[in-house]
């Protein structure tokens, strides 16, 4: 059981993702949050005074990080998964920022900014898979 694994600000408050919503993540979704950002593309100029190309810092800053995570919602009925899914649109999407941490990241908060979110595939009216889209303005601002 997830349980324990995904904690979620809601508001002010931390909370279990799978006790409160039923969420849960793959094993894909949490490889694609350890992902490594990239990096900025440096400043250069072809100065025609100059052999080569000089190159400005930009060296090791970290570029905006775009990502999609697929998830699973569950719950015991039908009317309890719409009701999980609900609350979880609601309380976390709609607000647009996403702080979650994961079990397996000691003291790792992401600061996401929702984009968007696929339809469901897979739902069997218990569970259901989707993914959301997700964006990390700073991917150096982890705490």
């Amino acid at each position: 059981m997830p349980q324990g694994e995904v904690q979620l600000k809601k508001g002010n408050v931390w909370v279990d993702a799978y006790t409160e919503y039923g969420l849960s993540f793959e094993d894909e979704g949490l490889s694609r949050i350890m992902t490594p950002a990239p990096h900025k593309e440096p400043v250069q100029n072809k100065n025609m005074a100059m052999h080569g190309t000089s190159i400005e810092g930009g060296v090791g800053y970290k570029d905006v990080r775009t990502l999609s995570v697929p998830m699973h919602i569950t719950a015991p009925t039908r009317a309890q998964f719409f009701q999980r899914y609900w609350k979880f649109c609601q309380e976390i999407l709609d607000p647009g920022w996403i702080h979650l941490t994961h079990s397996a990241l000691s003291g790792v908060v992401f600061h996401f900014r929702y984009v968007d979110c696929q339809p469901f595939s897979q739902y069997n009216r218990k569970i259901a898979k989707f993914t959301l889209s997700l964006e990390e303005p700073n991917p150096n601002n982890r705490t």
